[in-house]
């Protein structure tokens, strides 16, 4: 399968349908984040040891801004 960067997309394809193919591969990976930090808050909540989970409520925003990154280093 041959790599196609977002330019090409932007100019080959409507709008519309190039939007939506850049944005469902990023809404399903920010879904797949949100369910595997609610399970590692679920988990860590049941140690009733609240510093665990807002150790883990903190680290969240910090994780995004990893993937944010890497996801724009990626597609430029």
């Amino acid at each position: 399968m041959e790599k196609v960067n977002s330019e090409e997309i932007f100019e080959t394809l409507p709008i519309p349908k190039a939007v939506k193919e850049m944005a469902l591969p990023t809404i399903f990976s920010q879904i797949i984040i949100l369910i595997y930090n609610m399970a590692d808050t679920f988990y860590l909540g049941r140690t009733n040891n609240p510093y665990m989970v807002a150790g883990a409520s903190l680290i969240l925003p910090v994780f995004n801004i990893c993937l944010s990154l890497a996801t724009a280093a990626c597609c430029i």
